[in-house]
């Protein structure tokens, strides 16, 4: 039985994996668009330097609620997330969350590119090189789809993809054809820092499935309007929490992003649980934020695997 109140990064690290983080993942975006989660938008306050953060969620299923609360100093984060018993309001633990965010962040990205994945995908490309470019790379690797890995940062990347090869020794790792890594990707992923657009979405295969996951601030963006302008569809997790912080969409010219067609991840994942079909034609944009409902499901899961 789980006695202490604190698990630690380690233990966390130990406890997930990341098929299983998935799974919570989906399911718990499914319950969302059932009615039976919510989701506890972020409400952020800085005095001085320091930022304090606050996000969080309900699970009914999970019998479980919580609120992820971290600091940022200096571009620096530390999260913990206390969890709670619904059935009884009693305080359970609480789950350091820095090995946790990169795990939810990854495994949401997995989630809404198995959803949409084009037919025949074999080359994915990640802009970023840093911890949640490492998560992103693995949590798609483990789809067995992608043959080839563009890996484009101003960080190390030659070092990162020399480390994956060695765990993939299959997979191809391109590090220097940043033409090609747009032009030629199936799955493209953004998690960089950066505040202004990071290619031309005129370069971009008609079908290609676009996560820009890199920024919950309004006023910075990685991806540009002909981007925006091209998807058929447009897939945010929560909208409400969007509309306020998705600079992507936010900093789009007037008339780009139609907010009516903008769909929620969960409503996504429910109607294809419900009715499985082929995905649609066309290039897709998914753009995360991030919401508090997923570090509490994978809190949820965290706290039972220990408890066991």
């Amino acid at each position: 039985m789980l006695t202490m109140k604190l698990i630690s990064d380690e233990q966390v690290r130990s406890a997930l994996t990341l098929s299983e983080s998935s799974a919570a993942v989906r399911a718990a975006f499914i319950a969302d668009a059932r009615g039976r989660a919510t989701s506890l938008q972020r409400t952020r306050k800085q005095l001085g330097d320091i930022t304090l953060s606050v996000m969080g969620g309900v699970l009914a299923d999970a019998h479980m609620c919580g609120a992820k609360v971290y600091s940022t100093l200096a571009g620096q984060f530390d999260f913990v997330v206390v969890l709670f018993d619904t059935r009884d309001g009693r305080y359970l633990a609480s789950v350091q969350g820095n090995a946790l965010t990169e795990f939810r962040t990854a495994a949401t990205t997995r989630v809404a590119v198995e959803s949409q994945l084009p037919e025949n995908a074999t080359t994915l490309t990640m802009f970023g090189a840093g911890v949640q470019a490492r998560a992103h790379i693995a949590a798609l690797l483990e789809l067995g789809v992608f043959k080839r890995v563009f890996i484009i940062s101003k960080g190390d990347a030659p070092a990162l993809a020399a480390t994956l090869k060695r765990s993939h020794p299959a997979v191809e790792f391109v590090t220097d054809d940043v033409d090609a890594a747009v032009s030629q990707a199936d799955v493209l992923v953004t998690c960089t820092r950066s505040a202004t657009a990071l290619f031309d979405g005129a370069r971009l295969k008609p079908d290609v499935f676009v996560a820009a996951i890199g920024s919950s601030k309004p006023q910075t963006r990685e991806l540009d309007d002909t981007t925006l302008a091209r998807a058929s569809r447009i897939i945010v997790e929560h909208k409400e929490q969007a509309r306020k912080e998705a600079g992507d969409l936010l900093m789009a010219k007037e008339g780009i992003v139609d907010w009516d067609k903008v769909e929620e991840l969960g409503a996504v994942l429910a109607a294809a649980d419900a009715a499985p079909a082929r995905r649609t034609s066309g290039m897709t944009v998914y753009k995360s934020v991030g919401i508090g409902l997923v570090d509490v499901a994978l809190s949820a899961l965290v706290y039972r695997k220990l408890e066991m």
